[in-house]
């Protein structure tokens, strides 16, 4: 029976203007409410041009369950009353996208099940055959949209979106695409609206790649060149297209000006290169991101505030018989090398903020273990402080950076902090976990063994029942506050750590509860 993703309006988790979701977001959403028509006389349209849009995502799965299959789509939502109009055009697009999602979610999922079905007669045709073990698997689909805010302000509200199509074998297939609205009309800006700017672009793309290592050209198709002219004379319509505070961002789908296994491509190119590009649309701000790739092509940046570019590439040097990667990010004639044995992965990004010039480089080790290095530019890229996670969003100043936290299961945290010359700081003393199912399609829950004592949010006494399944949403000392499924019931309980196990009223986690996540 065909089933259809509830239009839910979840307004919990409120992100204010000008955060630039810059690196992947992990939390999968769920599908604001499309405004339908009534006859009541209509609510004046607000649009203002002096505040700024604050939004949330939403999330949840595809609920026609099938235990081969996994679907999930995250959707964006304007959640002020100052932005009405941009609130109508975001709901509207987005209940599009859904309503695309279900039947596309539908399909697989009808696929999967002829697969499988097909899978399991060759292995009953096949069984006591030599061969027999060829057919002893089973066929795992799963498709998931994300979404990305990467600039909101009164001019423009552009979203990235990723999606991600599995079905069986080695990899999947990854589609990156945006759509930009203007903010005080709320029209979709077409491709074709910066017309003007195209082959500006697609020069500024051709620079970039021609100051790249040679490594990092061997390693692009050999065709390349001619994709980036199909997308110049198809004014962009082969490339994904959204903005940030830097510029413009174009995504070259897989497999088109590089091989599958390097992803999607993209180049983001400042303002400043775009000729014709409509002054309207220029951020007024001067704070701004640049990712470095990853892959090592090059970018040219003003690093320094002079005025002056700098060819800014990252090299891997691999070492095989130490089974370790040397990593170089080379910044004009400077340089900042990364040696630890341990690393096996980095993320570098460049930030000009009104505090100063920054690089940031994410590395990641063994057991999804992450340092986010602070280096000052304006010092000689000396480095200021390590910190333990990953970068989920940055703006200026202000940085959200996600973890693992342990704690009647491990989860994925968050914590604000400001970043300066003088390194990482912050007023928040609790850890708010990713793991709300109101917001989070992908939460997981824990089972209570036996009933359960807490402090409502009226700060009354109450019971939870044994049975019920609970979300941690917050890590506090030595509290939890939880939801159930719905937000029907939420609170806090005590517990006490003693000797790598934590104890609620005397009673051990592992007493106590049922399917706690831990890692390892």
């Amino acid at each position: 029976m065909k089933k259809k993703i509830p239009l839910m309006l979840v307004v919990a988790l409120v992100t204010f203007a000008l955060i630039a979701c810059d690196t992947e977001e992990t939390e999968k959403a769920a599908t604001p409410q499309k405004v339908t028509e009534t006859t009541e006389e209509p609510e004046e349209t607000v649009n203002d041009t002096d505040s700024l849009p604050e939004y949330t995502y939403t999330a949840v799965a595809y609920d026609d369950v099938y235990e081969y299959f996994t679907g999930s789509i995250q959707c964006v939502e304007i959640t002020d009353t100052n932005h009405s109009t941009l609130a109508d055009a975001v709901n509207e697009y987005f209940s599009e996208q859904v309503e695309t999602f279900n039947k596309t979610c539908e399909n697989m999922v009808n696929e999967a099940k002829d697969t499988n079905a097909q899978l399991e007669k060759d292995k009953a045709d096949n069984e006591g055959a030599e061969n027999e073990f060829v057919y002893d698997y089973v066929a795992y689909y799963s498709y998931t949209i994300s979404a990305e805010v990467t600039r909101c302000d009164n001019q423009l509200f552009s979203i990235h979106l990723s999606e991600y199509d599995y079905e069986g074998g080695a990899n999947g297939v990854q589609n990156e695409y945006g759509v930009t609205f203007d903010t005080q009309t709320g029209e979709i800006l077409e491709n074709t609206s910066f017309e003007a700017s195209v082959s500006n672009i697609a020069q500024a793309i051709r620079n970039d790649i021609d100051n790249s290592s040679e490594e990092a050209k061997s390693m692009l198709m050999d065709d390349y060149d001619d994709y980036i002219a199909r997308m110049e004379t198809g004014l962009l319509s082969t490339v994904g297209v959204w903005f940030n505070e830097r510029g413009i961002v174009i995504g070259f789908p897989e497999s088109t000006i590089a091989p599958h296994a390097a992803g999607s491509v993209t180049f983001n190119i400042p303002y400043s290169q775009l000729e014709g590009f409509d002054e309207k649309y220029i951020p007024s701000g001067d704070f701004y991101t640049s990712d470095i790739s990853t892959f090592g092509l090059a970018d040219l940046i003003d690093v320094n505030g002079d005025g002056e570019n700098e060819i800014v590439y990252l090299e891997s040097v691999e070492d095989e018989e130490n089974y370790s990667t040397e990593f170089t990010l080379h910044i004009g004639e400077n340089e900042i090398k990364l040696n630890d044995p341990d690393v096996f992965y980095c993320e570098p990004m460049f930030v000009h903020s009104s505090t100063g010039n920054y690089i940031m480089i994410v590395t990641s080790g063994s057991s999804d273990w992450n340092v986010i290095h602070l280096y000052d530019a304006d010092k000689n890229y000396t480095l200021v402080q390590e910190l333990d996670g990953s970068i989920q969003n940055i703006e200026d100043n202000v940085i959200t950076v996600q973890y693992r936290v342990d704690a009647f299961g491990t989860w994925g945290a968050t914590k604000d902090y400001q970043y300066d010359g003088n390194g990482f700081s912050t007023t928040e003393t609790f850890d708010k976990l990713s793991n709300d199912p109101r917001t989070n399609g992908n939460a997981m829950g824990i089972t209570l063994k036996k009933d359960l004592r807490y402090t409502d949010n009226n700060g009354d006494s109450a019971t939870v029942e044994k049975g019920t399944v609970i979300y941690p949403i917050t890590k506090y000392d030595s509290e939890i506050e939880f939801v159930n499924e719905d937000g029907t019931i939420q609170g806090i309980f005590t517990y006490k750590y003693k000797d790598g196990v934590r104890y609620v009223d005397g009673e051990s986690e592992y007493d106590l509860f049922d399917n706690m996540p831990y890692a390892g």
